[in-house]
C-alpha cells in the first residue's frame, strides 16, 4: 500500500531544534568566560614596560609575584612589614647613572646643606662635592676595594684601601640594601608612597634603645634611593634627597685623577 502524500511530507520535514534555555547558571558561565577572554586580550595589548622589579606577596616562599609596569599601579597592600625585606632584595640598581645628592643636617634649630653629584659607570663610583658657590671642590672615588680622593685644581691625590668607605658612604647616602639584614622586629613601617610622581617603596627601621629611626624611599622605576630621613625621638636630624637621575653613561673625563690616571678600565676609556 502506498503512503499518503501528506504523511510522507510530514515525515520528511526536519525536526525542530530544541531551544537553549538561558538559565541563570548558564548566563553566569557565559559572563565568566567573556571576562577571562577580555582579561587575556587586555594583558596582551595594553601598553606597559616591565621594570623588572618583582614584589613578593606575603612572606611565604613560593607565593605569586607581581611586576611593576608603567600605567599600572601597585597598591599599598602589596608591601608590608613582613615582605618588604624580600621586596628590597629583589631590586637591582642600574650599572650606569648619575644623580644629584643633597644632605640637610639639622641641629639646635639650625641647618646646613651639602651638595654633591655622583657618577657611576664600569664599576667605579665618583662623588663630586660642591662648595657654597656651586663649584666642585673635592672628589672621592671608590673602585673595587680602593678609595681615592683629591681636590679641585690640586696636584695631590690620596689613594688607599676603601675599608668601610663604600660608594654610598662617599656620597653620604644611606645604603638601603642594609634593610635586608635588619631584624624584622626593627622594621616599624613599610608600604608604597609617591615621591615626586614616582612610585616608591618605603621602610622605616627603628632602634628603641637609641630612639633613632631611618626611613628609606626607593624608586620602583630606577631601583635607586630617592630620599631618606633620620629622626631621633620623632625629630628630624638629617634628610637625604637624591634626584636628577640620569641613566646615561657619564663622560670618561670625569674619572681622570690629577696625575692623569683614569679610574676606568682601559677598554672603557
Amino acid at each position: 500500500m502506498s503512503e499518503k502524500p501528506e504523511n510522507k511530507k510530514k515525515r520528511e520535514q526536519p525536526k525542530k531544534r530544541k531551544k537553549l534555555r538561558l538559565t541563570p547558571r548558564r548566563i553566569a558561565w557565559i559572563v565568566f568566560l567573556c571576562v577571562v577572554v577580555l582579561a587575556v586580550v587586555a594583558a596582551a595589548v595594553l601598553p606597559g614596560k616591565s621594570t623588572g622589579i618583582t614584589l613578593p606577596q606575603g612572606s611565604a616562599a613560593g607565593q605569586a609575584v607581581v611586576t611593576e609596569k608603567t600605567q599600572y599601579h601597585l597598591t599599598n597592600a602589596d608591601i608590608t612589614k613582613e615582605n618588604v625585606q624580600q621586596v628590597i632584595a629583589s631590586l637591582e640598581r642600574p650599572d650606569t647613572y648619575s644623580v644629584s645628592v643633597t644632605n640637610t643636617l639639622y641641629w639646635n634649630g639650625a641647618w646646613n646643606q651639602i651638595h654633591a653629584v655622583q657618577y657611576v659607570r664600569d664599576g667605579v663610583c665618583l662623588t663630586e662635592y660642591y662648595d657654597a658657590n656651586g663649584n666642585a671642590e673635592r672628589f672621592e672615588a671608590v673602585k673595587d676595594a680602593a678609595y681615592y680622593a683629591w681636590r679641585r685644581g690640586g696636584t695631590v691625590q690620596y689613594s688607599g684601601a676603601a675599608g668601610v668607605v663604600s660608594a654610598d658612604a662617599a656620597g653620604m647616602i644611606p645604603t638601603y640594601e642594609t634593610v635586608i639584614e635588619e631584624d624584622p622586629a626593627n622594621i616599624t613601617e613599610a608600604g608604597l608612597r609617591t615621591v615626586n610622581g614616582e612610585s616608591c617603596i618605603y621602610a622605616t627601621v627603628s632602634n628603641a634603645t637609641t630612639g633613632y629611626s631611618l626611613t628609606y624611599w626607593v624608586s620602583t622605576v630606577s631601583g635607586l634611593l630617592v630620599q631618606a630621613d633620620y629622626t631621633r625621638s620623632g625629630e628630624l636630624v638629617r634628610s637625604v634627597v637624591v634626584d636628577n637621575v640620569q641613566q646615561v653613561e657619564p663622560a670618561a673625563s670625569l674619572f681622570v685623577m690629577p696625575n692623569g690616571t683614569s679610574l676606568l678600565p682601559e677598554e672603557s676609556e
